[in-house]
């Protein structure tokens, strides 16, 4: 049975409850109101006397003509035998009398019926000295007419409000029940697979408003989180294609080396050492992806920080003068304070700056002069590492902080790098609660802008407005990371 059905037939019966039970006390407050009528007819009757028993019956009654008596008169003797009687009504067709036989003792007004039971009498009982009884009572037929012509009334009448209530609240309970029909529909669209349905707009006045815009509010979330986890699976089956390609390009190069050197191939002494050299070379290149993997796998389990007070303008310089070390043919210069302290992991900050001039020592020519400037912007720190470089695209600024990515199809390794280094960036600094971003144009350099807050308090609320390191890194796990560093 549908809910629509129950509440019709629920609020059918109400209805019909109400109708009897109006019913019942309309019959018995108008039974009350006559039989009260009768009562004080009958006081009035006995109060006029002269009665007609005391020292004799009752005098003799005319039967001349139709006449027509209101009320009876029984008299008995002591014993209950009846020794007159008048009844009433017409004289050609006298009701039957009252039955008094069973008053045992009784005096004032009663009820009794006929002595054939075909109707019922209102009497006044009285009791002589000489233990006599006189009754007077009036007939109660016109009184069961009157009932029952009202019973008849509110049956014919409640019989149609009965129906019209009926009617109107189906009527109503289908247009109040559409919008839970229409939220059914959508239900069994989502269940069948499609997560575009919604629940049409509604009343936001009403209880089913809210719900619907409760529900599409839930479904546009459900949506988005299958959406996400589908792109998910995407990403990490593309991450692991490319982890596994990345790791046997290595593995390649060492398992034919040393299978030159096992069959003998490598004739002379430079053969040799050249095979060892390249096969010691692409280990090292395995091991830093191993590296850079595991690296990433921490972060995304978001593992808490060593957070202290550092120094991040000590950090940039540190990281400029190992720049300088490494490669002399790209100058690099620092500006900004003396001294800036944030809070943070200091080993994981230098590992940012570290790893953005490592993207420019891999993805720019020899000669590129770079430049990391700090400073203070609105309560937050910014370092921003730029260079003259060659620049890159849009399509492929779009996709620097992907993993894996590089902007070269061919996946040549002569520019080295993982393409690790500025998604390891994007994992560190998110951790901190910073943002990170980048701007390029070809042919006049990159720059990014590395964006940290400088009191713990605001690092925690970067944090709580910001997706957490765990879910920012498992939507994007494989997709192809932002650059190539």
């Amino acid at each position: 049975m549908t809910l629509r059905t129950k509440l019709v037939i629920s609020f059918t019966l109400l209805l019909l409850a109400v109708i009897a039970s109006v019913g019942l006390v309309a019959s018995r407050s108008i039974r009350s109101i006559l039989i009260g009528q009768i009562d004080q007819d009958l006081h009035g009757v006995v109060s006029r006397g002269p009665r007609p028993f005391g020292d004799g019956p009752p005098g003799p009654r005319s039967d001349e003509g139709p006449f027509l008596e209101p009320y009876a008169v029984v008299v008995t003797d002591a014993g209950g035998t009846v020794i007159d009687a008048r009844p009433s009504g017409f004289a050609d067709e006298p009701d039957p009398l009252p039955d008094v036989s069973g008053l045992d003792g009784e005096e004032g007004l009663v009820t009794v019926p006929s002595v054939d039971g075909t109707i019922d009498y209102r009497g006044y009982v009285e009791r002589g000295a000489d233990g006599s009884v006189v009754v007077h009572a009036v007939p109660l037929r016109d009184v069961a007419t009157a009932t029952s012509a009202l019973i008849r009334a509110l049956l014919v009448a409640g019989g149609g409000v009965l129906l019209l209530g009926g009617a109107a609240t189906w009527w109503t309970v289908r247009g109040a029940m559409r919008p839970v029909d229409e939220m059914v529909e959508t239900a069994e669209g989502i269940a069948a697979g499609d997560l575009t349905r919604r629940v049409p707009d509604l009343d936001q006045g009403t209880e089913l408003g809210r719900l619907g815009g409760s529900l599409n509010e839930m479904l546009a979330h459900i949506e988005e989180a299958v959406d996400s986890e589908r792109q998910g699976r995407d990403r990490l089956r593309q991450f692991v294609a490319d982890a596994s390609h990345e790791l046997r390009t290595p593995l390649a190069a060492i398992s034919g080396y040393a299978e030159m050197h096992r069959t003998g191939a490598l004739d002379t002494e430079a053969e040799e050492a050249k095979a060892w050299s390249r096969i010691e070379s692409e280990g090292r290149r395995m091991g830093s992806l191993v590296e850079d993997l595991l690296t990433l796998t921490r972060l995304g389990q978001s593992k808490p920080l060593r957070i202290e007070q550092v120094d991040l303008a000590r950090v940039c310089r540190d990281a400029a003068a190992d720049h300088g070390a490494i490669d002399p043919d790209r100058p690099v210069t620092v500006s900004g304070p003396e001294s800036l302290v944030v809070p943070g992991d200091a080993e994981r900050l230098h590992q940012v700056v570290t790893s953005l001039l490592a993207n420019v020592r891999v993805h720019t020519p020899p000669g590129t002069h770079a430049d990391v400037a700090i400073e203070r912007v609105n309560g937050s720190v910014e370092v921003v590492v730029s260079d003259d470089g060659p620049g890159m695209p849009p399509a492929a600024l779009a996709h620097i902080f992907d993993r894996f990515y590089r902007a070269d199809p061919s996946r040549s390794r002569r520019s080295g790098g993982s393409g690790l280094g500025l998604s390891i960036v994007d994992a560190i600094v998110t951790a901190h609660g910073g943002t990170v971003s980048a701007a390029s144009n070809l042919g006049a350099g990159t720059s990014i802008t590395v964006k940290l807050p400088q009191t713990e308090d605001g690092r925690r609320k970067t944090n709580r407005r910001s997706p957490s390191l765990r879910s920012r890194e498992g939507t994007r796990c494989g997709a192809a990371g932002r650059g190539a560093g």
